[in-house]
């Protein structure tokens, strides 16, 4: 074989491998795009979640809810003489 064959056979080689490499990579590509799309639609999914619990937390938290919760369920009562603190008799 002539010195020219031996390049042109290198040259389709290396053609080929860089070929393979440039496919290889599209594909890992497509694939981490999918798991970002994945993460963010996860993150979405959970920063409602979190809201809501949020939300929920303070509704449970609620002042007038516990007065409430307290007088039906636990039967207290506010005392006759209640006093509010910081103020004197």
């Amino acid at each position: 074989m002539t010195r020219r064959v031996l390049v042109l056979l290198l040259l389709l080689v290396i053609n080929l491998v860089s070929a393979i490499g440039v496919v290889k990579s599209t594909q890992q590509t497509r694939e981490l795009f999918h798991d970002l799309q994945s993460a963010r639609m996860t993150h979405d999914r959970l920063a409602t979640e979190w809201a809501q619990i949020q939300l929920e937390d303070s509704a449970w938290a609620s002042p007038d809810r516990v007065s409430q919760v307290a007088r039906a369920q636990l039967g207290m009562v506010q005392p006759r003489d209640y006093v509010v603190l910081g103020e004197h008799q």
